[in-house]
């Protein structure tokens, strides 16, 4: 016999370790789904970073040439 599924939410506490601890009791295939869309879910908000971290190239190639040049008249 196939039991009905209600939708009815409960104001309970639910913690980060108790979230992890019902995770480690999932069979691993489900595991590896949570793991993909975790990955889909923080793959925006890392490039985020990452795109903040990299600071825009201010070098024009008059400023590149130049130092080349330089270096080059050193090395001799």
């Amino acid at each position: 016999m196939k039991t009905q599924e209600y939708n009815k939410t409960y104001n309970i506490p639910f913690y980060f370790n108790d979230l992890i601890k019902l995770i480690k009791t999932l069979p691993i295939q489900d595991k590896l789904k949570i793991e993909k869309e975790l990955e889909k879910e923080t793959l925006i908000y890392r490039s985020n970073l990452l795109s903040k971290s990299i600071k825009e190239n201010q070098i024009d190639m008059e400023s590149i040439v130049a130092e080349v040049s330089e270096y080059r008249t050193e090395r001799k």
